[in-house]
């Protein structure tokens, strides 16, 4: 809705160069936006997410690191073979009709983890990612600038003001934007940069897609809960089998850690498969079902040290998440489902 009311036509608007900030500024004012934006819109009465903000189904699923993986990449949650207690939570970025386009999400919550973690509660990893390779703004001024200009329904003036516009946002989300037909059928990649190991020595990048040989799931009730649909006809059919994918950064000059915008080439460096999800068939979609999802929380920091978040535009995702969570689930616990 949003790139095709930009295309469809040119509204008024305006968008200011504004000093730098330093980073403690910047997340404060992130916050107290975000939250102005939350409870100006809620749904059903209850506040949604600012991001990822429709949940297509929260479901249970095994998360089985490989026995064989190269040595590289055994660190952290991939350092031993084995299988873990997943939470997988799909959903839309900004539309609440599934037949419109727009940016899916999935997001992964492992349990059982050996290891203490970096922020949050001992034993959790998670992992967050979207169906695009890239973020549609590169570092934290950008998307304070984003969140501005959507609180003051400046949007126009945000991606094209001759002054400070942001075109490459627009045309990162003009690809970026799709109309799917199942949430199992669609890639995912982390778009911010991780770090693999107990250094800085090794960055890298995650991606999950369907198995190999999988064929195409089937498609859900045409409408503006299709996606749901369409997963529920998987599972009333067979599991749901995903890859989970490591891509190293080989080249620092071509894959920034600091610019969440650019793509790493995966003709450079390509994504080694490390671990399988498999969801079994399952009810998801019952009212107790999806008013827990609706309670569940993620954050790139909830992780251990060996897959500790990296650049800028994660570290401000530390405390913007964990704020919105706290908004959405009126000061309840992180982990509530």
């Amino acid at each position: 809705m949003l790139v095709a009311t930009l295309v469809g036509s040119i509204l008024t608007g305006t968008a200011t160069a504004d000093e730098p900030v330093n980073t403690e500024q910047l997340v404060a004012e992130m916050n107290q936006r975000i939250a102005t934006i939350m409870r100006s819109s809620p749904i059903d009465g209850v506040i949604p997410r600012f991001n990822q903000a429709k949940s297509l189904g929260c479901l249970d699923a095994t998360f089985r690191v490989h026995e064989s993986i190269n040595n590289e990449f055994r660190q952290g949650l991939f350092a031993q073979p084995g299988s873990y207690r997943a939470r997988l939570r799909f959903a839309n970025a900004s539309q609440q009709d599934d037949s419109e386009k727009d940016i899916r999400g999935l997001s992964i919550k492992i349990f059982g983890v050996k290891g203490e973690t970096l922020w949050g509660e001992s034993g959790i990893q998670d992992f967050l990612l979207n169906s695009y390779p890239a973020l549609f703004v590169g570092t934290p001024e950008d998307f304070l600038d984003f969140i501005r200009a959507r609180q003051e329904d400046k949007m126009v003036g945000f991606f094209i003001n001759p002054f400070d516009s942001h075109l490459k946002s627009l045309w990162i989300l003009f690809k970026a934007r799709a109309v799917h037909s199942s949430p199992f059928s669609i890639r995912y990649w982390s778009t911010t940069p991780y770090r693999l190991g107990t250094d800085d020595s090794m960055a890298v990048k995650y991606s999950v897609t369907p198995c190999s040989g999988t064929s195409e799931p089937p498609a859900g009730q045409p409408g503006k809960d299709q996606l749901s649909s369409a997963m529920k006809a998987h599972l009333d059919r067979a599991p749901v089998c995903l890859e989970f994918s490591i891509q190293k950064r080989t080249h620092p000059g071509d894959m920034p850690i600091e610019d969440a915008s650019v793509i790493w080439a995966e003709d450079v460096s390509p994504f080694h498969t490390v671990a399988t999800l498999t969801i079994q068939p399952q009810a998801f979609d019952t009212p107790e079902a999806l008013a827990a999802c609706e309670k569940i929380s993620f954050n790139p920091w909830q992780s251990l040290p060996e897959h500790q978040p990296l650049g800028r535009m994660n570290e401000v995702r530390r405390e913007t998440y964990f704020s919105a969570s706290q908004l959405r689930t009126k000061e309840a616990p992180l982990t509530n489902w």
